[in-house]
């Protein structure tokens, strides 16, 4: 999938949405999001397009393998760049918020690089 940040924070909050509640609905996401439901919607139809998502009979929203890959992708680089920024003392609010900025433009071997040094180096909580 090209790179698309909208695309993947809609692939994020559903993986939340399915971490919190075991499914996700385009109405969560919605609200999770700060979006409108039509806003949803156009972008479900498009990640369904590109074969991340697909819905069931009751219009909860699942991954397809490439979309799951996608979405713990970006999960996981916002939960270490999330750490890391409060690690250095970033409050919890700012940190998460800039976290899911940095998130979209930070390659993965940067971010694998990252990783690597925290977890030899430094005990983050």
């Amino acid at each position: 999938m090209e790179k698309n940040n909208s695309a993947e924070d809609y692939l994020e909050s559903i993986l939340m949405l399915h971490k919190k509640k075991g499914y996700a609905r385009s109405i969560d996401i919605a609200r999770e999001l700060g979006v409108t439901k039509p806003s949803v919607c156009n972008a479900m139809k498009r990640l369904r397009e590109k074969e991340m998502i697909y819905f069931s009979d009751k219009g909860h929203i699942y991954f397809t393998e490439a979309g799951r890959a996608v979405a713990e992708k970006v999960y996981k680089k916002h939960v270490l760049l999330t750490k890391v920024l409060k690690g250095i003392g970033v409050s919890e609010k700012t940190a998460s918020k800039e976290a899911c900025s940095i998130e979209h433009v930070i390659s993965d071997e940067t971010y694998e690089l990252l990783d690597a040094f925290f977890k030899a180096h430094l005990v983050i909580e």
